[in-house]
């Protein structure tokens, strides 16, 4: 487990908090994988940018890597993890993923950034799939 983890063990929970009937290894998880895919986001906008022919791929880069950014964030304040907000968060975070994935997948061949890109907007994908189903199971 994280510090962060450790520490939202010990913070104190909204009366409409879910935290507490999560998984705890679930939310890890998806702030690993948020945090993971933000950071490759970036990187690939970064290198992107510069490139002709390839602003869509870095638009659409730095728009995930800022959704990614903001989902794990609010994953670190348990005391407002509202279910209806952070169920809407996620699907928004899963179809932002999936549309940086799709779009760095036509370019794997020409750039491992955008392979490793992809990897990590899967690995995010899944990561919030699998927040999804504790939310509504929880």
């Amino acid at each position: 487990m994280s510090a962060a983890t450790d520490m939202m063990k010990n913070m104190p929970m909204s009366d409409t908090s879910v935290m507490s009937t999560l998984d705890m290894t679930a939310v890890q998880n998806c702030i690993d994988a948020c945090t993971a895919c933000m950071q490759a986001c970036t990187m690939c906008a970064d290198a992107m940018a510069g490139m002709e022919g390839m602003s869509t791929c870095a638009a659409l880069c730095a728009n995930c890597a800022d959704v990614c950014d903001t989902m794990m964030r609010m994953m670190l304040r348990p005391m407002g993890m509202e279910r209806d907000s952070m169920m809407t968060m996620l699907e928004a975070c899963i179809a932002m993923c999936r549309v940086c994935r799709d779009e760095c997948s036509t370019h794997m061949e020409m750039s491992e950034t955008c392979a490793m890109c992809a990897t990590a907007c899967d690995a995010c994908m899944t990561a919030c799939e699998d927040m999804l189903t504790a939310l509504r199971t929880s």
